[in-house]
């Protein structure tokens, strides 16, 4: 099972790669450097005198964070290799662009590519990374950004403002065939380059959220590489290679299919930042690609990968099978068993239902299907009672509304529901299905290849039981994503991340309700919805704005366009004992769906307990364990 992002949050189509693509890097290519002169005629102010450039600068009123949080650990060391093992591999390797809204694109983009700035996790103050000074003028609408001199793309070349001007170029593109990113960057002017340090950003609304997307969400790419070429040359081009960064990574290789590995940046320009020590400190992260989750378990266990999530499709094995009395790696603590807990946005579980078309354009129905999902049963039965009952699109934060209804099976109200809706008990074929307007009442639902599909055949049974055909159908993770993202589908499952700071436009404005590529896959549509996510975008009061999430919660939830089912506040991993890593073992607040990152970013190869781990191997050796549940984070609650 994979994880979506916003981003946010989340691969579509596979894409082919030749092996001359395989071995092409951007780090050897010949570039002509414009001069300075050339760069402000196109990236500088139009409408600005030399005297009005320098009132501007002179009015800047710089702020910084001297004190943020150091989180990495001063024992930490570089070094070593972490294998990663995954299905699906992606669509596309590009950060932007069509089908680069997925986890594994994020993550490679954080890794490889910088923001302006970037968030303490532990006071959520702004910190300095590609900028080491910043500025909110009076009006709310206009930022300032000091880049530091100091920061480098990986071919030796400064970042400067200029970069950011053509970054956000890019991003506003249409031929980048992603609705929402455009529309998002669309909604500052073009930022200007007051000097080759110095950006002046204007967003065209005050919204509190601008500021936030501008500093840490815009990664920078090289303008003398991207201000060369077109959009569509771009997507071209960088569709299964990646454009050079400024980050602590450097991508190295991909083999479609197979695998893509990025390797430490032993120049990086921030590697002495204070911010910085101990963290990103594995030469090599390499990320292995299978057909099934089965297979990712299996390499995982020979110790061809170095860590395995087990998510909800596997839980059971986490309880019953991923233990010391069926497996000795655990009982020795050749691997390690770790909960771990944080507060970062829970994860969570629905399956969505297509508004736009029979039958789910009939909240009746979609209410029906709801109350048929026996939770408890699955719960008990499936998942251990590892998890919890899902009543919320922001479940495990403040944002949640706890009044929201508390739907729990009802299979008598599920007939009642359906005979209103003329779904009749008295119209069966001989099958035993529902028959309306001559045909059955039939539905499609996407199975991943190699998942687990117990929880799927009980429900397939259960709707059986009222007259509804369910069929489960094996896919490929790209044919999935394809299948929601083209609206092809009347229901689909989900698992989604959830963001720190809820972005509702993003998700469920009306306006993207019949595009196609948007996050909007129900199709829903509502006036008061759009009003709340508008309002809650020039909110600067947090409280008021957790009052309008709250509200929106409650009119989404009693729409029954999702059929919730469960969510996680913690991440239950398996590791191969070589590593070392802060007490707290994932960081607060980021989202346990991007794990991943959050493994590359705080922990490091040990030497010593990777050569104790081989010489243990297969024999009935004791190694040094560590905690089975980490709550470190409780006491910042």
């Amino acid at each position: 099972m994979k994880k979506f992002i916003l981003c946010f949050f989340l691969f579509s189509l596979l894409s082919a790669i030749s092996c001359c693509e395989q071995e092409e890097s951007v780090r050897d290519t010949q570039i002509e450097i414009a001069n300075e002169e050339e760069l402000m005629e196109k990236y500088g102010p139009k409408d600005l005198s030399e005297e009005q450039v320098d009132s501007i600068i002179r009015s800047i009123d710089w702020t910084t964070n001297k004190n943020p949080s150091i989180l990495g650990s001063k024992n930490a060391k570089k070094g070593g290799q972490l294998t990663l093992g995954q299905t699906g591999y992606p669509a596309t390797l590009r950060p932007v662009g069509e089908n680069s809204s997925y986890t594994f694109n994020f993550i490679l983009q954080s890794l490889i590519y910088e923001t302006l700035l970037g968030l303490d996790p532990i006071t959520l103050e702004y910190v300095p990374i590609v900028a080491d000074k910043w500025c909110m003028k009076e009006d709310k609408k206009t930022y300032l950004f000091h880049i530091n001199p100091k920061a480098r793309w990986e071919d030796g070349y400064p970042v400067t403002s200029f970069d950011f001007v053509a970054t956000w170029d890019l991003l506003i593109d249409e031929s980048l065939r992603e609705p929402f990113q455009s529309d998002l960057w669309e909604k500052y002017e073009r930022p200007v380059a007051l000097t080759k340090d110095i950006l002046m950003v204007k967003a065209k609304s005050v919204d509190w959220r601008l500021f936030l997307y501008m500093s840490n969400s815009l990664f920078v790419f090289p303008e003398h590489i991207i201000g060369k070429i077109s959009a569509e040359k771009f997507m071209e081009d960088y569709n299964t290679k990646m454009l050079i960064g400024s980050g602590p990574y450097v991508f190295e290789e991909a083999k479609v299919n197979e695998s893509v590995t990025i390797e430490r940046n032993p120049d990086w320009w921030g590697k002495d930042l204070k911010t910085n020590r101990g963290l990103f400190n594995f030469d090599i992260v390499k990320v292995l690609f299978y057909t099934e989750e089965k297979l990712v378990e299996e390499n995982f266990k020979k110790g061809n990968t170095d860590i395995y999530w087990a998510h909800s499709g596997v839980i059971q094995k986490w309880v019953n099978e991923f233990v010391p009395e069926k497996m000795d790696g655990i009982k020795y603590n050749h691997i390690i068993k770790q909960k771990i807990h944080t507060q970062a946005p829970a994860s969570k579980a629905y399956f969505a239902f297509n508004l736009r078309e029979e039958p789910f354009n009939d909240i009746r129905v979609r209410k029906a299907f709801y109350l048929l999902i026996n939770r408890k049963k699955i719960l008990e039965k499936f998942l251990y009672n590892q998890y919890q009952y899902l009543d919320s699109y922001y479940p495990n934060s403040f944002y949640e509304n706890k009044n929201n209804p508390k739907i729990r099976y009802n299979p008598e109200k599920v007939i009642e529901l359906l005979e209103e809706a003329e779904y009749s008990q008295k119209n069966l074929n001989d099958d035993g299905y529902i028959v309306k307007d001559g045909k059955a009442f039939e539905l499609t639902l996407n199975i991943l290849k190699g998942n687990d599909t117990r929880i799927e055949t009980f429900l397939q049974e259960e709707f059986k039981s009222v007259g509804i055909k369910i069929n489960l159908k094996n896919v490929s993770w790209a044919t999935h994503l394809k299948d929601m993202h083209k609206r092809n589908f009347k229901i689909i499952r989900r698992l989604t991340t959830s963001l720190l700071f809820p972005n509702p436009e993003h998700v469920f404005h009306s306006k993207y309700a019949d595009q196609d590529n948007t996050n909007n896959v129900w199709g829903i549509k509502n006036s008061r919805v759009d009003e709340i996510c508008e309002k809650y975008n020039n909110e600067f009061d947090i409280k008021k704005r957790i009052k309008l999430i709250q509200e929106l919660d409650s009119i989404l939830t009693n729409q029954y366009m999702s059929a919730f089912t469960f969510y996680s506040d913690d991440l239950e991993l398996l590791y191969w004992n070589k590593f070392d890593m802060p007490e707290f073992v994932l960081d607060r607040i980021e989202s346990l769906g991007f794990w991943e990152l959050i493994i590359t970013k705080y922990w490091w190869y040990d030497e010593e307990a990777d050569r104790a781990l081989q010489e243990a191997k297969g024999k009935e050796v004791m190694l040094q364990g560590r905690p089975y549940e980490v709550n470190y984070w409780e006491k910042y609650r």
